[in-house]
């Protein structure tokens, strides 16, 4: 009956201490925000969600602080190894005596009341793998007394070629040593199916050759009939110039000096206005030109012939297959 006290007591010491060193603790933001959701679900008794939110914190940020909270939480919950494991990993990282004392004095109090499982392994088959609760455990901790929570254990055993063994733990919360023998794996009686080899599948084309088609095309018919287009529309720009040309040499000819009086202005000025008209109109000519050029060149490269078309029967395909080139 005194012990109980004594457990309490000490409980109370680690609450009042991480209370008193509360700004000290998880500086990460998010971690501090969970460390302070732990503490309140803690006020309220609740164990599971509490230790979580500490676990979470320390994840983020770890911390002495944080690692005593959850041990604290841990041996509320009755998770006895796991609040020893938290006390020792605090010591790792302490620096504040106080602290120090309260994770050591903790793992003291704790270890002798701590249980234990060992999975008992014999001669090992290649290829074994053993796991808890689903979750792979070390072959180097095989044949060794672990430290675990109180609960139920599923242990399972599997190994190629063997079948699969099952077994379950019952460990005790406190002083428990508790060993599960895994036992030989026995050899699948089931035929081992070779893995089939996929063979290749022939296939068998039938090939259709295109029909032979002229390099002149609809388009590319066109495209020659707009060529003729631009080179006469070319030529009549070249006239045109030519001409303009002339008549503004002409105009040149009869009044050569701008700055004297010229009898002949008028005539002079008429020249140079219709070799103006003459020089624009050469200029449409050539922009003709131009455009028929590129429409032509559009026109030939998009109208080139289509190929043959080729037909493949494929009997693992049960179908038709039509290959093409556009």
């Amino acid at each position: 009956m005194r012990t109980l006290p004594r457990r309490w007591t000490s409980i109370a010491a680690i609450s009042a201490l991480l209370i008193l060193t509360a700004r000290a603790r998880a500086q990460n933001a998010e971690a501090a925000a969970l460390f302070d959701d732990g503490v309140k679900l803690l006020k309220q008794n609740k164990l599971a969600e509490a230790c979580n939110a500490f676990e979470s914190s320390n994840r983020i940020e770890p911390r002495a602080g944080t690692l005593i909270r959850l041990g604290d939480c841990r041996e509320h919950n009755n998770q006895l190894a796991s609040a020893w494991s938290a006390y020792k990993d605090a010591l790792t990282r302490v620096k504040d005596p106080h602290k120090q004392k309260v994770a050591r004095d903790r793992v003291a109090a704790l270890e002798p009341r701590l249980s234990y499982l060992t999975i008992a392994v014999g001669t090992p088959i290649d290829g074994l793998a053993i796991s808890r609760d689903d979750k792979p455990v070390d072959a180097g901790l095989w044949n060794r007394a672990i430290p675990i929570d109180g609960g139920d254990y599923a242990i399972s055993a599997t190994a190629p070629g063997h079948a699969t063994w099952k077994g379950t733990a019952t460990v005790p919360s406190e002083h428990g040593n508790i060993t599960i023998a895994v036992p030989k794996l026995a050899e699948d009686s089931r035929p081992v199916t070779p893995p089939t080899t996929a063979q290749p599948v022939a296939v068998t084309r039938d090939v259709t050759p295109a029909p032979e088609t002229s390099m002149f095309t609809t388009k590319r018919d066109v495209a020659l009939g707009v060529v003729g287009v631009g080179v006469v529309a070319g030529v009549v720009g070249i006239v045109l110039g030519n001409s303009a040309k002339d008549k503004q040499h002409d105009a040149y000819a009869l009044c050569p000096d701008p700055a004297q009086p010229c009898t002949q202005a008028d005539q002079a000025n008429s020249l140079n206005a219709t070799g103006h008209t003459r020089a624009f109109e050469a200029d449409a000519a050539f922009g003709v030109a131009a455009v028929a050029a590129i429409v032509a060149g559009a026109l030939w490269f998009t109208g080139s012939p289509e190929h043959g078309v080729e037909v493949a029967i494929d009997p693992a395909a049960r179908g038709v297959v039509v290959m093409g080139h556009f």
